[in-house]
């Protein structure tokens, strides 16, 4: 990111709308992709993307509920999992 930069695009606002507030958050973030590095765009996309998911949770019904958090869940072991593999080939 450059060295001005409106204060809403500084990391700690922006970490507070993706975890607090995630469609705002996610409003920023995507009309301001351009302005990230790619290594801060992925982990704030992705940030975010988590947190909607889990603020949309609200708005499903109980049964549906339970397998999106599954669906969460083995993303998260998944994308984990990955990670661990990547490391021990490098």
């Amino acid at each position: 990111m450059g060295k001005k930069q409106p204060w809403y695009l500084k990391k700690g606002p922006l970490y507070f709308f993706c975890l607090i507030t995630p469609p705002i958050g996610y409003i920023i973030l995507i009309t301001n992709l351009k302005k990230f590095d790619y290594d801060d765009r992925v982990n704030y996309l992705t940030l975010a993307t988590l947190m909607m998911s889990i603020w949309v949770l609200k708005f499903l019904p109980d049964k549906l509920n339970m397998y999106v958090w599954c669906f969460i869940l083995a993303v998260i072991i998944v994308n984990a999992a990955l990670k661990f593999f990547n490391k021990k080939e490098k």
